[in-house]
Order: structure tokens, then sequence, then C-alpha cells
């Protein structure tokens, strides 16, 4: 019986990938290989970047689905020839990861900006309280998301009967930020010594603020100095093309002779280390 070009297509682009799916559940299922290791290690970071972001799936089924998909789309591109289909494979396989990092650092960030004004917060509720852990919790409805979820987390985990610097702690690692891990030390300790925790929330809170607003300052003149380290890198290659645009028997003896090339060449790894030294320079962090 002979088959249509598009069912045989189909059914080996469907042999092919169920190969690929079956050598990769052995590569998996062998305990203690390297494959096995890499998928785990792979697994891992992707579910501390969903567990963060409060993510309804975890990160093994990401790594899985991204796993099923890669290997149809390379499927289909063996059978088909198409590098259209192997670039998407690729963005697949990368685009996740990257998303999800992405998104996990731009929401350390919001935390970050939230922090100032939860502080403030609960300096105020501490002057109607002395509860550490009721003043953290009167400040839910008022601090803004997501800073207020991840209050609620540390109140829910204080009333599961986790101690209150403990549950403190398990906070700091899960956001992992130095600016935000340094404010939880400092009520700890401000907790242990028996000095005025509202006093000194307050003045975290304005240091914060000024911290804040030098940092605006610097990311200002930051940006003036790598906007002009852009125009000056750009300015050669401008005269380069006007001069050839003018007469392009100038640069003839520079491509054709020895001398010339060795010039050329002097020139551009001048132009490359000024340019990465100026953009390293323009780097400057508060």
């Amino acid at each position: 019986m002979k088959l249509d070009a598009f069912p045989l297509l189909l059914l080996s682009a469907a042999f092919l990938i169920g190969g690929c799916a079956l050598i990769s559940y052995f590569l998996l299922s062998i305990e203690g290989n390297f494959a096995q290791r890499q998928w785990g290690r792979y697994a891992a970071r992707l579910e501390r970047h969903s567990s963060f972001l409060l993510l309804p799936y975890r990160g093994s089924q990401i790594a899985f689905a991204q796993l099923i998909v890669c290997a149809a789309l390379l499927g289909l591109s063996s059978v088909t020839r198409s590098p259209a289909l192997a670039l998407i494979a690729i963005l697949a396989a990368a685009g996740p990861p990257l998303v999800l990092w992405k998104r996990h650092v731009a929401r350390v960030a919001q935390l970050e900006r939230q922090l100032d004004t939860w502080l403030l917060m609960l300096a105020n509720a501490l002057k109607a309280t002395p509860s550490v852990g009721e003043a953290i919790a009167s400040t839910i409805p008022l601090v803004p998301k997501p800073f207020s979820v991840e209050v609620d987390l540390l109140i829910k985990e204080i009333r599961l009967g986790a101690p209150l610097d403990r549950a403190i702690d398990a906070l700091a690692g899960r956001i992992n930020s130095t600016v935000i891990s340094g404010a939880f030390a400092t009520i700890a300790v401000a907790r242990q010594t028996g000095g005025d925790l509202s006093r000194t929330l307050e003045n975290a809170s304005a240091a914060l603020r000024e911290s804040a607003r030098l940092e605006g300052v610097l990311r200002t003149k930051t940006a003036e100095g790598r906007g002009q380290v852009l125009v000056l890198a750009s300015v050669p290659f401008l005269l380069c093309v006007m001069i050839a645009w003018l007469d392009r028997s100038w640069f003839e003896p520079m491509l054709n002779q020895q001398v010339g090339q060795a010039i050329l060449a002097a020139c551009a790894l001048a132009w490359t280390f000024a340019t990465v030294w100026a953009h390293h320079i323009t780097k400057a962090d508060l």
C-alpha cells in the first residue's frame, strides 16, 4: 500500500519523538548518573523561581514540559528540514528560565522599593501595640502587593507555631535580598537587645529612602555617561562611512597594504579597549 507524503511525514515524526522520549526516560531513570544530576539541578533552579513567584506549577513540571516541546520540535525539524522549528526549539529551551529569572529579579526589586514604606507602617503599629507579631499582622492590609503577600506568608508561618525570629530568617532567605535581609536583621537585633524598635525602624526607613534617592541620582548620571560613551564609540564608524561615501579610494592603502592593516588592527584594539573601559567606569554602584 502506498502512503501519501503528509501521513508518512507525521508517522516519521511520531516515531522520532517517541524514540527521543524513551531515551530521555531511560537516562533519567538511572540513579546517580550525570544526566539525572543535571536534570535535578535544573528542576531545582526552576522550582526556586516558581515557588518565589507563587506560580501554580512546579519547576519539575516546567522542565518536563520543556523536554517534551523541544523533543517534538527537534523531531519535526529533522524530518521537515525546517530551521525555523529548530530556532523555536532553542527558544523553548532558553525562554522559560530567562523569563522566570527576569520576573524573580523584578519582584525582588519591587519588594525592595516597598520596604521603607512597610518599615514606617510597622514603626507606627508598634506605637499602638507592644507585640511585634500583631504589629506585623496589622500592616498586611496597608502595604501593597507583593510585600503584603510576603508578610502574609510570614504571619501564617508564625501562626503555625514557628518562632518569630525563625520565621523572619526564613522570609529573608526566601527573598534573598541584601537590603531586606539587613532590615529584618535590624528587627531581630532590636528585639533581642531591648532597644526602641519603633525609633530604630523609623531611622531605617529614612536611611532606605535616602539610599533610594542617591541611587536614583547615580542612575541618572551614569545613564548620561553611557549615552556619551555610545555617541563617542559610534563616531569613528560614522566618519568612515562619510569618507567612503565621498571617495572610496582613501581606504585602499589601509585595506590592501600590510602597514595599513596593522594600523587598522591597532585602531580597532584601541577602540575596543577604550569602549570597554568607559562602559566599566559608567557602571558605578552605590
